[in-house]
């Protein structure tokens, strides 16, 4: 190389690092406590006002606005039999003692609280809502005009659900009742569109492709970086090509452009951002595999990406390299699926690639490898062997994460996913306070955080908490490239050094939309099981032919669980799932299968230790099954069920009962 050369190489890279050492507001905030509620953000906005044959929400008429009648609401009490209109007063709506604040409504024994919708129009409505108890217990009733539509008991904050059609003709008066001594939440809707129901998994146009979560601290939004399918029906992207959704409140997600600056391109426009990290100083950047080092991309707004990889003079040889790109070294033909985390407490970059170690790639000898880099994101060459993946399927989107006084090491081993799919994520953990260049990896347990049919799920840090994210195949039981989003799930680290998952409580609440009813041996068949009410033991079944859609189960499991398994069962038509615990093989697990006589054909994932008791969560999404036990266990399916199913038990011992069925939200009232 000319010196002219050389020095001219050198003040652009001068130049360069002059424009990214630019530095963003502190990023400390990023390991904050979060409360739940920072995550699932969700403010109602004052809405437009309506005409005509609509969707009327009550919070249409309060958000905002103190008026009587604002799109159609009206804030009145009951006394003395007669229907009379509250003051606004004090930040709510008075009559009497009766008060409707916002969603509440507080009633006592001499005044009910009322809210009325006037029909704007004649037509067919579908008249729904969720009420719950906020203080005490109530009964409610919905009346057209003096007809009662329907009756519910209010007794706690899980609620209860109601929908019915009606027909109204103009004019005509919804009332929505509150009786007794009691404070619920009640924002029902009166839909003259009669809509239907949108799931809460979700996908873009095309599918999802590998999912790479970012929660970003400033923003207090999350960014889902994806691989294009190359399946659009409209604007088409090349497979692989890097896209991206965002969300402000973990449940509902838009398309999101991202792009690359002209003026200073990344090295290719494929994969130019997917893991995305933090440096030190706060900028975002992200890596990707370019054959024999992993490329860098920087971005200050995480939209518009730029070359991330800064040219200096190594001291130690001379020779003129690039900060933030991990060369994979000698002995390595060749490497992909880099991941980066940065740790402050070592100052350094941690960089985990699959590296091949020869010309037959994925055939011959392979692993997962750990770079190292300065605080500068300058990688040496050296590299360590953490885990050998050679006779077994690649380790697809490697992460290390430091968790409390561990790091935790996942991948995703091709073929252990669906139909021999993308794998499923697993992990390895660290000994306590020992960097994971120092962990042997080969000597710790393989465990998992899910099953066969979440694909590559990726895990981000959101303040002081962790949540994972992949795809459920777009065909059930297939092996596809891409698909949908599952539910939130939050990852959490046990005293015993494992990790657990679950849906939190937050989002099981909103999740929630109120009881349907409660599986009881009055309105259920049985056979082969003893019933005492809505608590079922022995061996058999229990059926009810309620036709329900999209629903959220609560139920509770006892048994020793040798030779045993309690399942609720999923019916839609001549199709059922099994959904429950099961022990085989001197072991027990969560599983959503098909098959009873050899349930680890479906989905499962192995529970660790002894259970006995369990508290079984389950959500039926259309065609998305996700289950949860005792909020550490988290299985994800996509399954052959239609709209609307059945539900029941298939017991052999033990004992199971309090089984709720609820009405699950989505995503046009999961925050009402």
């Amino acid at each position: 190389m000319s010196k002219k050369l050389f020095a001219a190489l050198l003040l652009i890279s001068l130049l360069f690092t002059l424009v990214s050492c630019v530095k963003p507001p502190d990023t400390d905030d990023e390991e904050k406590t979060m409360k739940y509620s920072d995550i699932y953000k969700y403010a109602p906005k004052e809405s437009a006002l309506i005409t005509g044959k609509s969707t009327y929400k009550a919070s249409y008429g309060y958000v905002g606005k103190q008026t009587q009648g604002y799109n159609n609401f009206y804030y009145e009490y009951l006394s003395g039999g007669e229907y009379l209109q509250m003051v606004y007063a004090d930040n709510a709506w008075k009559g009497e003692d009766a008060v409707i604040s916002q969603g509440e409504m507080t009633s006592v024994l001499a005044s009910k609280a009322v809210r009325t919708f006037i029909a704007p129009e004649s037509g067919s409505v579908t008249v729904s809502g969720h009420c719950y108890s906020v203080k005490g217990q109530t009964e409610i009733s919905v009346l057209v005009n003096d007809r009662e539509l329907c009756k519910r008991v209010v007794e706690d904050e899980i609620g209860v659900y109601h929908n019915d059609s009606v027909s109204l003709s103009k004019g005509d008066e919804v009332r929505f009742v509150v009786k007794g001594e009691a404070t619920v939440y009640w924002n029902p809707t009166v839909d003259y569109l009669n809509s239907a129901e949108t799931l809460l998994h979700t996908t873009v146009d095309g599918y999802y492709g590998d999912v790479h979560p970012f929660y970003d601290a400033k923003s207090g939004k999350l960014y889902m970086y994806y691989l294009s399918t190359g399946l659009q029906q409209g604007t088409k992207y090349p497979q692989f090509q890097s896209l991206a959704t965002v969300s402000g409140d973990f449940i509902r997600f838009d398309n999101q452009p991202i792009g690359i600056d002209p003026k200073n391109p990344v090295e290719q426009e494929l994969y130019f951002a997917l893991g995305v990290y933090q440096d030190k100083d706060g900028r975002y950047r992200s890596c990707y595999g370019k054959g024999n080092y992993a490329g860098a991309s920087v971005s200050d707004d995480l939209l518009t990406w730029s070359q991330g990889a800064a040219a200096y003079v190594d001291e130690k040889d001379g020779l003129l390299k690039y900060s933030y790109r991990a060369y994979f070294g000698q002995g390595v033909y060749s490497g992909r699926d880099p991941d980066i985390f940065y740790d402050k407490d070592s100052d350094s970059y941690y960089c985990v690639v699959i590296n091949y170690y020869s010309d037959k790639s994925d055939k011959g000898d392979k692993g997962l490898a750990l770079y190292v880099a300065d605080g500068q994101g300058r990688y040496s060459s050296d590299y360590t062997k953490l885990l050998s993946f050679t006779g077994k399927g690649d380790p697809e989107c490697p992460q290390l994460k430091k968790i409390g006084d561990r790091w935790y090491l996942f991948y995703s081993e091709y073929g252990t996913g669906t139909a021999g799919n993308v794998g499923r994520l697993s992990y390895r953990v660290g000994d306590k306070n020992v960097l994971p260049q120092n962990v042997d990896w080969n000597a710790k347990t393989e465990y998992c955080l899910d099953g066969g049919d979440l694909h590559a799920a990726q895990l981000c840090q959101v303040g002081d908490k962790y949540y994972m994210f992949g795809w459920l195949n777009y065909k059930p039981h297939a092996s596809v490239w891409g698909g949908y989003l599952n539910l939130a799930r939050e990852v959490y680290a046990g005293e015993d050094g494992l990790l657990y998952s679950r849906a939190d409580e937050y989002l099981t609440r909103l999740l929630n939309k109120g009881l349907i009813k409660t599986l009881e041996s009055d309105s259920a068949s049985l056979n082969g099981v003893t019933a005492n009410g809505n608590k079922f033991s022995g061996t058999g079944t229990v059926t009810d032919n309620s036709v329900l859609s999209r629903n959220l189960i609560f139920a509770n499991f006892s048994a020793n669980f040798v030779g045993n398994y309690t399942y609720v069962t999923v019916r839609s038509g001549a199709v059922v799932y099994y959904v429950g615990v099961v022990k085989q093989n001197s072991g027990s697990y969560l599983v959503i299968t098909r098959n009873t006589q050899n349930p680890l054909s479906g989905t499962w994932i192995k529970i660790e230790g002894d259970l006995a008791d369990c508290s079984l969560k389950i959500v039926v999404d259309g065609q998305f099954v996700e289950a949860f036990v005792n909020d550490k266990y988290s299985l994800t399916a996509h399954t052959e069920l239609g709209l609307n199913v059945s539900y029941g038990l298939a017991m052999n011992g033990g004992e199971a009962g309090n089984v709720k069925i609820c009405k699950l939200a989505d995503l046009q009232n999961i925050f009402d």
